[in-house]
């Protein structure tokens, strides 16, 4: 296969890297300092580490640190520097000379450097995988949070029966139109599509349309939707002044949205239905959701760990999206309040909450409607779940929350780093993070959801 990364075999020499620094026949003194690799040097790294990104880590021979996708802590691989900063260097890997037990051959033939960029795993086993993103969880922790004491669970797996281990989970993706208009996924670092025909990492009756949905401008995004009966729905994204014209197969619901999540064409229901913790729920063409109906549910029963009986409580739903949390956690509260920007959003979770005796969605800025909170009722709340975008809550939501002390907050983060500063800040706030339990939502990546337990520091905590 084109592009393929040699390994060694045991009995194999070991490949020589090119020296970047002074040698004793330049009449160099060989214990000097070598000089700095400049892009091109090819050198002989042992990784030591894994990096935010999920490329391993390991030092070169000036010292820096080299990130090196491919590769795996533990192996001894050789490797090409393509960019090189002052403090650290971003390298091709060119080959495993000393491969770690963790590696395995990938399945899928869109896998490796130059091709798709959806994965960055698959030559890792799934295990390893778990264990690195635990890994990941609690050296941003450490690293960006300071937090060292904080437990760090092993990672949960959520399964889908009758699949592979780590495939068939996708009941989300986007797919992006190459310059021919073919559909298919980013490459890796890259503003370039590599074309799909099909990806193994999508659930059934998905992994086989992006061969199937014809060509598109280029650019054109593309999202696909699995629902829980099985419906199968086709998102377009349409400029604001144009629709785009679709042929999709005859059993397929599809719809053209705009930028504003307004519907402007389409054939079938726009939306699917989801059945989360024995809750149905309405999820419209242009809201989000998670990517696995399985893992929704065991963010769904971790929250309900973390928070508590909800009998007689108040509780927030914040960054509530289509109201999951609200509407399975809360369905026992006396009180429900759901906070969310996107209006499409906070139109389902009207819907989904309507069978409540007491919810009120407020489609807002969360820091600004915390703010206001008190126009709903809520002086104060006994429960909370947080549930923001990549880049975290923020400060200025988090300080609103801790004013209300609430009894237990349930924080999911699906970025490491913008957990570290979530849960610092509210440690400084005067909460204590109990658990946090990393989830393996996203297989074959190193994408990793994560739920923390925050009590307020020197009480009882829910296990």
């Amino acid at each position: 296969m084109p592009g393929e990364l040699a390994v060694n075999h045991p009995e194999s020499p070991p490949a020589r890297a090119k020296r970047s620094g002074p040698s004793e026949a330049d009449g160099h003194d060989p214990s000097a300092s070598p000089s700095p690799a400049a892009a091109g040097a090819v050198e002989e790294v042992t990784c030591t580490g894994v990096a935010h990104g999920g490329e391993a880590v390991g030092r070169l021979a000036d010292g820096r640190a080299v990130f090196v996708p491919y590769a795996i802590p533990g192996e001894r691989v050789r490797v090409r520097v393509t960019s090189a900063r002052r403090r650290f260097a971003r390298a091709e890997l060119l080959e495993v000379l000393e491969p770690s037990p963790d590696r395995i051959e990938p399945s899928c033939p869109h896998f490796g450097p130059g091709r798709c960029g959806g994965c960055a795993w698959q030559h890792l086993r799934p295990r390893a995988q778990a264990d690195l993103k635990a890994r990941l969880v609690r050296e941003q922790l450490a690293h960006v949070g300071g937090l060292t004491g904080v437990e760090v669970r092993p990672t949960l797996r959520p399964s889908v029966e009758g699949e592979p281990e780590g495939f068939g989970y996708r009941e989300r993706a986007t797919l992006t139109a190459a310059e021919d208009g073919r559909l298919g996924f980013l490459r890796a670092g890259s503003h370039s599509v590599h074309p799909v025909d099909g990806c193994p990492l999508l659930a059934g009756g998905l992994q086989g349309l992006p061969g199937q949905l014809g060509r598109h401008p280029a650019g054109a995004k593309v999202r696909l939707r699995r629902g829980a009966g099985g419906e199968r729905l086709v998102v377009l994204e349409a400029a604001a002044s144009s629709r785009t014209r679709f042929y999709p197969p005859a059993d397929l619901a599809w719809a053209t949205v705009r930028g504003s999540g307004t519907v402007v064409d389409g054939e079938g229901e726009p939306s699917v239905t989801e059945r989360i913790a024995g809750v149905e729920l309405h999820v419209s063409a242009a809201s989000f959701f998670q990517v696995h109906r399985d893992g929704a549910e065991t963010l769904v029963r971790l929250a309900g760990e973390a928070l508590g009986p909800a009998e007689g409580a108040t509780l927030l739903d914040l960054y509530a999206g289509v109201g999951l949390f609200a509407a399975t956690v809360g369905a026992e509260a006396a009180k429900v309040v759901a906070i969310e920007s996107w209006k499409p959003a906070a139109r389902d979770a009207r819907r989904n909450l309507r069978s409540h005796p007491d919810a009120t969605v407020l489609q807002d800025d969360v820091a600004k409607a915390l703010a206001g909170v008190r126009s709903a009722g809520v002086g104060s709340a006994d429960l909370v779940v947080i549930d923001p975008p990549r880049a975290g809550a923020g400060a200025a939501a988090l300080r609103r929350v801790a004013g209300l002390r609430p009894r237990a907050i349930a924080l999911v983060s699906c970025d490491p780093a913008a957990l570290a500063r979530d849960v610092r800040t509210l440690t400084d706030l005067g909460y204590q993070a109990a658990w946090v339990q990393p989830v393996d939502l996203f297989p074959q990546t190193a994408h990793v959801e994560a739920l923390t337990a925050l009590y307020p520091a020197g009480t009882a905590t829910n296990g």
